[in-house]
């Protein structure tokens, strides 16, 4: 059986699940080049269809992990699924004043009914123009969420946790999984979105919401929560094993014409998660991050260590894009009688492309946990030496390259001079995080590297980078408690303690805490990133390097050895390895 799964929300993505295996993954951004592309994979589904990935009489049902369409919503389901538009990013900017869509029928929607047939008419249109015509399914999002974590994390029996900022008019779920069937046994609302309150301060400290929110993370160790903690914590709390806002603004109709009037007076009244934060207009942004972080790596650890005792399971799995926080993850593991976490890679509402097709492929075949674990996310577009070598003929004079006989060992070579080096190969990753499949790679020596590596690449970063280690090392490198967290580390989606001797040796990779988000190499997983890593090792005595994404500020990871080489050409790594060519720039 064969299920194609699409999202088409932020960050809109297909996954190709097979017999309950995740053959391909890929997130629309990677092509289109747009950062967090919110709508439709067009490119995506036709670079399937085009590369033959899989046969479109080949598919026998396709998801959409969404199900609730709104008549509210109708100009955002219309801008989702219209690739004949001008795009603008409808969560951060305003709509430019020569804004454009092709398609104009949803003006015609006039109740919810009627926005839900418009959906599911364009969604058909849409795949039969690419020859698709198996049956469409709409999949909760949060149920969405639940399945990519529980279904891929190899645990028979779990405590599935979701959490983000909106997905189907809920921000969190709490479900029971158990021999295959997922059962939710608890809902959160939008108003009370902790996700939503993450954002808020995101934007307030002047970033982008749903694409920034990482760099608050980083922030918050500038910051000192201590000074105004009490105050911060009067802002929510757990109730019932519910995360709830205290003295919430809603956002009804009366009080928007509330909020109309106050603004004809040149005064604003606030409302939503916004008025929550706007409470606290007096900090820095570096304390307000701090107290964000804090305040809800306590209640979303409260959150978790109340179900796991309610229900006395000790596996835990998260997903929803919350759980990109890395520090949440690190309380959470730290709850004393969790056993097993583990974090879906794709946490984002990219994965649920995936948790769609493999949810409704578990509701008529049977589960094993063993067989269906991802061992690795590398599941998207690669390119062979044919195709690099013919990319590189085009600027002779300009690139000075050659084929490597052991492209690891000159590669671990050039490393342990202190060069930057823009790493590509294989099967690119899905999901946020880089894993040595479209890395830029550096020493983690220089305690100064995160301050002018990120001005070359154009970043604005306050986490240090993260690092690659040899996977046999981790015990001497981190403070593990219990080898069973050991595997989210495997995707970089969890921070560890570092031991005070390698913060010393490997500044560049140790937060302000001395935690480190390592991933975790294994030879099983990448022979070839294995293998560079550990030459380096043997080079310099230091069993883990800088791994960061292979992009500039504000593109997405890139995708093809074109988006790699311009990073060449444009001085912001000194080495491209792409495949078996190591390249420089001809000075």
């Amino acid at each position: 059986m064969t299920i194609l799964g699409i999202s088409i929300s932020h960050d809109g993505s297909i996954s190709i699940v097979k017999n309950g295996v995740n053959l391909f993954s890929l997130a629309e951004e990677r092509l289109n080049r747009r950062k967090a592309y919110i709508g439709f994979p067009f490119k995506a589904l036709r670079y399937v269809v085009e590369n033959k990935i899989i046969l479109p009489e080949e598919i026998n049902l396709v998801t959409i992990s969404q199900n609730v369409f709104l008549r509210d919503w109708a100009f955002i389901a219309a801008f989702s699924l219209t690739e004949d538009k001008t795009y603008y990013d409808i969560q951060n900017e305003t709509k430019q004043k020569k804004f454009r869509i092709s398609d104009t029928d949803y003006l015609k929607i006039k109740n919810d009914s009627d926005c839900n047939s418009y959906v599911i008419n364009k969604i058909k249109n849409i795949l039969m123009g690419v020859g698709i015509s198996a049956k469409i399914k709409f999949i909760d999002h949060h149920l969405s969420h639940a399945a990519s974590s529980y279904y891929s994390s190899g645990f028979k029996d779990a405590l599935s946790v979701t959490m983000d900022g909106e997905g189907d008019q809920l921000s969190a779920t709490i479900n029971i999984c158990k021999e295959g069937k997922i059962k939710r046994i608890s809902s959160t609302s939008v108003k009370n979105s902790a996700g939503y309150l993450y954002s808020e301060v995101t934007r307030k400290c002047g970033f982008k919401i749903s694409r920034h929110e990482g760099k608050i993370t980083g922030l918050a160790a500038y910051g000192n929560y201590k000074k105004f903690e009490k105050e911060f914590d009067t802002i929510s709390k757990v109730s019932n094993g519910t995360f709830r806002i205290n003295n919430f603004i809603q956002r009804s109709f009366f009080n928007k014409i509330k909020n109309k009037l106050f603004s004809f007076f040149g005064s604003s009244f606030k409302m939503g998660h916004e008025e929550v934060i706007n409470r606290f207009n007096f900090m820095t942004d570096e304390d307000l991050a701090s107290c964000i972080q804090n305040h809800l790596e306590k209640r979303i650890s409260e959150i978790v260590r109340y179900w796991v005792d309610k229900t006395n399971i000790e596996n835990v799995v998260l997903a929803g894009g919350v759980f990109a926080n890395v520090k949440f993850n690190q309380r959470i593991s730290e709850i004393q009688k969790i056993k097993g976490l583990y974090i879906f890679p794709g946490m984002g509402d990219g994965g649920t492309a995936y948790g769609s097709a493999i949810y409704e492929y578990f509701k008529s075949n049977n589960f094993e946990p063993e067989k269906h674990i991802i061992r690795d996310v590398y599941l998207g577009p690669s390119f062979n030496n044919n195709y690099v070598k013919k990319l590189l003929s085009n600027y002779e004079g300009v690139v000075k390259f050659k084929k490597s006989k052991n492209v690891s060992l000159e590669t671990a070579q050039l490393l342990a001079k202190g060069n930057i080096i823009g790493w590509f190969q294989g099967k690119m990753e899905f999901g946020p995080r880089a894993l040595g499949n479209r890395s830029i790679i550096a020493p983690a020596t220089d305690r100064e590297i995160n301050r002018w590596l990120n001005e070359r690449m154009e970043r604005t970063e306050f986490m240090p980078f993260a690092p690659s280690c040899l996977s046999k090392f981790s015990n001497e490198l981190f403070e593990i408690n219990n080898d069973e967290l050991k595997f989210p580390a495997n995707f970089m989606t969890i921070t560890f303690n570092m031991k005070q001797k390698w913060v010393k040796k490997t500044p560049a990779v140790a937060h302000i805490d001395n935690t480190a988000r390592p991933q975790l190499v294994d030879k099983k997983t990448n022979e070839k990133y294995y293998n560079l890593i550990n030459e380096y090792y043997k080079i310099t005595g230091l069993p883990l390097i800088i791994n960061t994404s292979f992009n500039v500020h504000e593109e997405p990871i890139v995708c093809k050895p074109e988006e790699g080489l311009k990073s060449l050409l444009n001085s912001v790594i000194d080495v491209y390895v792409c495949e078996d060519y190591i390249c420089f720039l001809n000075k």
